[in-house]
């Protein structure tokens, strides 16, 4: 029986980490999970989005029926932060699923003659963010796939002990023009889903509104680029809103992702100043073949920057060999080494900031690091935890007697993503409290516990990596460059 708080809902954390033990057959936590979303308290809504986006990824079945649901709450709770996470989530890891049930929502809501409220679906959980986070467990031989299911939803509960299925259309009271806007690509309407030219028109009307929103013309004018052309609907990222753009510059195209923050309206200008100063130590490091181009930014019509497109992160790249995990490191290993002989340290190494290109025809392709110095740009300004997943975050985040964030902290960083490069998960897992536990007094078990494939090495170059003292860490990191080198030399 699940156990249960104070305010007699589910204990959400032991719901989780049931999920945890046994996510193939964790649909029966739905129920508590969703009326965990209402909490009171942060903390435990937190879990709950986690927990929800977790089972999504286990039975990928769910994912209709929990998009219906979540839109539900919405409509009551625009401000629910944690549920819009949980939906941006589903957004980004099955679009097309959650595409379709958005429509029909869209649809149904445009034959109503009465509209009373505006759902409101702003920035939620970036791919890469710690709650919701798919991974390859290879220490229990099973690996998430993404949209991999069934044919048709399930059914799952609105509340604890409530069956329903897809809730019926004439209940839903949402804008479809907002939910369209915000969350789809801007397909044909169902009357004319038969009609190719249809499809293309209206993707193509949608597309010049969202270039016309952002003021893409206006970017244009203040970049080294004649003219950027919006190519895909916008997604959310973790710092930005990323629009796929195709940038003409002296009559050569290449595709590039303009990407635009979100100003805060208290300390703006300290904000965009301190962004300023990380993107120009970023540019000065950028001609490294690891490190993921910057190639313009600036102030209008909002702070924007333009960078090297990536299709992947590393989040994305499940099938990695142990070999090829250290590879990764390595090449990472020497971006950093990089950035470091320059005097930049990038304070937010996990694998969000560790992206692929889409344009790379190679069988092993290179990894880029992104995002450069943007941690310690924005961390006074917003919450740290979402920018970087905890799980991989060095002790001196979560507390100041570990000392200062700066060049150790990227060789723990290091440490912690070779670490999921050869096991397929994280050092430290559980809820965030657990995490952040385990950071400060804990050890994870060694890479060879968890993946057998493992040599021993490996587990001695981690453990000097990831020390919780900075004194104990290697020094510099060209130090753990040379030890990569030494052991693949060894193996090969």
């Amino acid at each position: 029986m699940t156990a249960r708080g104070s305010d007699g809902r589910a204990d959400v954390a032991a719901v989780v980490s049931d999920v945890l033990v046994d996510a193939e057959g964790s649909e029966g936590a739905l129920p508590a999970l969703l009326s965990a979303l209402d909490a009171g308290d942060r903390r435990t809504r937190l879990q709950a989005a986690f927990g929800v986006c977790l089972v999504a990824d286990a039975v990928p079945e769910t994912v209709e029926p929990l998009t219906w649901r979540l839109v539900d709450r919405l409509a009551d709770d625009a401000e629910n932060l944690e549920t819009r996470h949980a939906l941006a989530y589903l957004r980004q890891r099955y679009p097309d699923r959650v595409r379709e049930v958005l429509l029909s929502i869209a649809d149904a809501a445009a034959e109503r003659e009465e509209r009373t409220r505006h759902v409101e679906i702003s920035r939620g959980f970036a791919r890469s963010n710690y709650y919701g986070q798919s991974e390859t467990n290879r220490d229990i031989g099973r690996t998430q796939v993404p949209g991999e299911g069934g044919a048709g939803p399930r059914r799952i509960y609105r509340e604890e002990g409530e069956a329903v299925g897809g809730p019926p259309v004439e209940e839903r009271d949402v804008d479809p023009d907002a939910l369209v806007e915000a969350l789809t690509s801007g397909d044909a309407d169902d009357d004319e889903a038969d009609s190719e030219a249809a499809k293309r028109r209206d993707r193509a009307e949608a597309l010049e509104r969202a270039a016309t929103a952002v003021g893409l013309d206006r970017i244009a004018a203040e970049s080294r680029f004649d003219e950027l052309h919006l190519v895909a609907p916008p997604t959310e990222g973790r710092y930005t809103t990323i629009y796929r753009t195709r940038a003409v510059a002296g009559g050569e195209a290449e595709g590039i992702a303009v990407r635009t923050f979100a100003v805060p309206e208290e300390d703006g200008d300290a904000f965009v100043a301190a962004v300023g100063d990380a993107l120009a130590e970023w540019a000065a490091v950028d001609d490294h073949d690891l490190v993921a181009t910057l190639y313009d930014w600036g102030e209008q019509p909002g702070l924007w920057i333009a960078t090297e497109y990536a299709d992947e992160t590393l989040y994305d790249r499940v099938d990695l060999s142990y070999t090829d995990g250290l590879w990764n490191a390595l090449r990472l290993a020497e971006a950093v080494a990089h950035t470091h002989g320059r005097g930049v340290v990038h304070t937010g190494i996990d694998p969000y900031n560790v992206v692929y290109p889409g344009t790379t025809m190679a069988d092993r392709p290179a990894p880029l690091l992104t995002n450069v110095g943007l941690l310690d740009a924005v961390r006074s300004f917003r919450e740290p935890s979402d920018y970087l997943d905890p799980r991989f975050a060095a002790p001196e985040y979560f507390d100041r007697k570990y000392g200062t964030v700066d060049h150790s902290t990227d060789v723990y960083h290091l440490g912690a993503v070779l670490y999921y490069l050869v096991t397929g998960r994280a050092p430290f897992r559980g809820t965030y409290e657990e995490v952040r536990t385990g950071v400060l007094s804990a050890r994870p078990p060694p890479p060879s516990e968890v993946n057998p494939e493992v040599p021993s090495w490996v587990d001695e170059l981690v453990a000097k990596a990831t020390a919780k003292q900075k004194l104990a860490r290697y020094e510099a990191v060209t130090d753990l460059v040379a030890d990569l080198n030494r052991g693949l030399g060894d193996d090969a």
